[in-house]
């Protein structure tokens, strides 16, 4: 319980301010990301302090081409890193392909329900940048419950 109340304030509080300032807060990230890796020192829950590391590694290089290529922002990119300290290197591989999946539905219903379908498609095939955005908080933070819930045979 000590662990994942931290979690899941970060997941609920970076989707509210994603959604409504389209930024994630470096402080909330810095605070919860801290108590994570300090929690895995002392193996607190499920946390082992090596597999916390290796979470964050690979959530911060999972995102880090999607960045450079400005399709994501560097808060999704810390977001994803912070997730994996506290899952782990294999579900945070996990949360990254729920993530994608739930934010490619995501998007798909935004272009089909604000008409921008036909130019967005024009886009892809183009290989040009669109510049429409969409908060992706709740992308990582659905795809990381998902990963939770479908390995741990958890019971909603």
């Amino acid at each position: 319980m000590l662990v994942w109340f931290p979690f899941s304030v970060l997941l609920l509080v970076s989707c509210i301010t994603d959604f409504f300032y389209r930024k994630i807060s470096n402080m909330l990230l810095l605070v919860i990301g801290t108590y994570g890796l300090i929690a895995s020192l002392f193996e607190m829950g499920n946390l082992v302090f090596i597999d916390s590391v290796l979470g964050l590694i690979i959530g911060l290089l999972i995102f880090i081409f999607p960045y450079y290529k400005s399709w994501i922002g560097a808060g999704d990119v810390k977001l994803m890193g912070v997730i994996g300290i506290y899952l782990g290197p294999a579900l945070t591989m996990l949360t990254s392909v729920y993530s994608m999946l739930v934010g490619g539905l995501i998007a798909l219903i935004y272009l089909l329900t604000q008409g921008y379908l036909k130019e967005s498609f024009r886009s892809l095939v183009n290989f040009e940048s669109s510049h429409r955005q969409m908060p992706y908080a709740a992308s990582l933070s659905i795809g990381a419950v998902l990963a939770v819930l479908t390995t741990h045979n958890i019971q909603l």
